[in-house]
């Protein structure tokens, strides 16, 4: 069996290169392929920065199905995650996982949006892109250079595949309290 699902995180300067994209797909030319911009990239117990982490899934009873949509192409968030999961509705559809564009897409109407016709309860887990702290876009791509707007849904089908997800986030704090008593805009 092949891989059916690669995920790419990577600088987004280098993750929208379609050299990288070009590579995976050569490479799993059988897997949905899955390139998102990160605020640093994590292999084992190190954060990198500036590279491309890929990660390539193979399953031997669970099918992939993958839907994909613009945020430009509709009124709000809450309407692309509706369109979204409307996508991927099928029987046996067990978990979807979603990553969309940080820049330009509120989280929370998406969800909203993505429960609205989730009738089964199925567990819509995912993440939204980073791009460090430059506040800019990040790009999220399906099957082609990623770019920006874009936000992807992975269906994950079947009764095989177990999935638990959890969260915590926010800012922590860090080193000594400061008073910021000037500043130069940029």
């Amino acid at each position: 069996m092949q891989c059916q699902l690669v995920l790419a995180f990577g600088a987004p300067a280098i993750i929208t290169d379609t050299a990288v994209f070009n590579y995976l797909e050569r490479s799993y030319p059988e897997a949905h392929v899955i390139l998102t911009a990160a605020s640093g990239e994590i292999i084992l117990p190190d954060l990198f920065l500036n590279s491309v982490m890929v990660t390539a899934f193979q399953f031997d009873k669970t099918i992939i199905h993958c839907a994909e949509t613009n945020l430009n192409k509709h009124d709000n968030p809450y309407e692309a995650g509706h369109y979204l999961m409307q996508q991927l509705q099928q029987s046996d559809l067990h978990t979807v996982f979603i990553i969309a564009d940080s820049s330009v897409t509120n989280g929370d109407e998406l969800l909203a949006g993505c429960n609205k016709s989730n009738t089964q309860a199925i567990m819509v887990t995912g993440g939204l892109t980073g791009n460090r702290c430059q506040f800019s876009k990040a790009f999220v791509g399906l099957n082609q250079a990623p770019a920006d707007g874009v936000i992807v849904a992975i269906g994950f089908y079947g009764k095989e595949l177990q999935i638990d997800n959890a969260s915590f986030g926010g800012w922590n704090e860090f080193g000594p309290v400061q008073t910021i008593t000037t500043f130069t805009e940029i």
